[in-house]
Parts: structure tokens; sequence; C-alpha cells
């Protein structure tokens, strides 16, 4: 796909491939939230909607003090920033949620990137694992849900910022299904909820799978992070499931709860949250799909 470019915030030039910061220092000038009108701001807005993968492109910073971050999450809640610049720091990812700015992940304190030379960026997202990599180098890694929403470019400096050679190589977002492994649920997975969540264009992940062949707890915990779903059965009380729903809920993941309507009463702990329950039966397998249909799509949105 090619990769289109709009300036929303502050003057933007897109030319060649290129795409530049041009400080505006009118008494109009647009003030971002918490920067100075002085430190004139811009961002871009692009037409490549991410999820999950691979974001490459260099930058050139005129001054050192300019900065240049990728924009996930735009439009949402909790926007996320991550590159040059961030804070007091030389390198990190920053949120950005009612109007309210922290650090969750920085290096380089009281540093500033090297200027008057292109600067090698990779941002890769695995679920909520954000990881920020400079010249080829990890510098640091945060964990943020991110959701399919265009990406941005947001420049800040007194003196022009440029991006070039902007490449994005997605992936797959993951779902990591949370269940008893026996045959009952087994159906339920293989009937309904993995072909449903690959129709959505999830790759499924289960804690029995083969390709997971490390510490047990280690690859479940790192699955969960690094989905961007998770589906969890909790009609028996299996200390596993919970253990890993109260996991996912303690990163913020969006997590779809199923039962049985045979169960009866939840545990106090997650009564409060939305359930879909489902008959055990050829009828009810067909209404509990629609019902993860309809939460699917409300993912996307």
């Amino acid at each position: 796909m090619t990769v289109n470019w709009l300036g929303i915030i502050g003057k933007v030039d897109v030319s060649d491939g290129v795409i530049s910061h041009v400080p505006v220092f009118a008494e109009t000038a647009t003030q971002f939230d918490g920067v100075s009108p002085q430190e004139p701001v811009s961002i871009a807005k692009s037409n490549i909607e991410f999820e999950a993968g691979t974001i490459f492109f260099e930058v050139f910073l005129q001054e050192p003090k300019n900065s240049c971050q990728l924009v996930l999450n735009a439009d949402q809640e909790t926007q996320i920033f991550a590159g040059l610049n961030i804070g007091n720091n030389a390198y990190g990812i920053a949120l950005f949620q009612r109007g309210q700015w922290t650090i969750p992940a920085s290096a380089a304190l009281g540093d500033h990137p090297p200027a008057q030379k292109w600067i090698p960026l990779e941002i890769r997202v695995m679920g909520s694992v954000i990881q920020l990599f400079v010249s080829g180098v990890r510098v640091c890694t945060t964990s943020q849900p991110v959701y399919k929403t265009q990406l941005g470019i947001f420049f800040r400096g007194v003196t022009p910022v440029q991006v070039r050679n902007f490449r994005v190589e997605s992936e797959k977002p993951a779902a990591f299904i949370v269940m008893q492994y026996t045959d009952e649920y087994n159906a339920l997975y293989q009937d309904v909820i993995k072909p449903t969540c690959e129709s959505f264009g999830y790759s499924v992940v289960r804690g029995d799978d083969p390709n997971l062949n490390g510490p047990i707890i280690d690859d479940i915990t790192r699955s969960i992070r690094e989905s961007s779903i998770v589906i969890a059965d909790i009609t028996p009380d299996n200390p596993n499931v919970f253990y890993e729903v109260g996991y996912s809920h303690a990163l913020t993941k969006p997590t779809i709860l199923l039962s049985d309507r045979k169960r009866g009463k939840l545990p106090f702990d997650v009564s409060g949250f939305r359930t879909l329950f489902y008959d055990n039966t050829i009828g009810g397998k067909g209404v509990v799909e629609a019902s993860l249909k309809k939460h699917l799509q409300a993912l996307e949105v």
C-alpha cells in the first residue's frame, strides 16, 4: 500500500518520500498540549492503519533538542509517542492521556540524540509490548495496549525535522485463548473460537500450543503480553484460568469472558465484567459465535 501523509497540526511538507516539519513562528502558531508555542509543533497523519508489527524510518534533526516521535493509538484515550527527545531523555516512550504526560520507558536521561545525521528508528509492537530501537539497538520497552489506528508522526523544533524511508511490516495481531484443556472445551475452541478469531484476522494461540516450548508460566505470561486480545472460558473453577484472566486484567488487556450457563453464579471478582453466556449445544454454539463476532467487531472500531 502506498503511504500517504497529511499535516493535521502545524505545517508539514511532504515531497519525494520525505516528511518535513516546517516551524511556524507566527503569534497564531499551534500550541500542542503542554508544549510552548515558542517551540513549534506539527503532526502528520498517514493512511496506514496499524496494530501489530514493526515500523521503520529515519530521522534528521538539524538541532539536537528537536523532537520526532511515532504516534500510536491516535484519537484513542491514551496516545503513545515513541522516538527522540521524550521529556528530558534522548530516547523514550511517552503516554498522553487526559491532558497529562507520563513516561513509562526512556533512556539517556539529560542527553540529546545526535544532530546533522540520519538516525534509524524502529518501533516493534507485539500485543501490548512496545519496543524502541535506535540504530539497531533496543533502548527501551514498555507495556500498553495498542489499537488499530492510523499512524502519525509528531514533530517539535525551532528548525526543520525530516523523516524518510518510512516503512511498515504489519503482522497479524494475536488472540490468546484461556480455557481448561478437556474435550468439552476443546470442541468449543475448535468449532467456534478459533475460526471466528481467524475470520477477523487474528492468529490464535492457546497455552497448549506446541510452539510454546519454554517454562510454562513464562510462555503463558509472554503470550498474554504479546496478544492483542484475550478470550477466556471461565465455566469451571480452574485456578490456572483465573490466574491468567487476572494477569490480563492487570495489563488492561481487552479480555472477553465466556461461560456455560450451567455454571450459575460467577465468582465475585469477575462478576462485574461483561460475560458471554452460552449453552453447550449445537444451537448454543451458534449463539456464542454471533456474540463473539459482535465483541470482535467492537474492538475494530
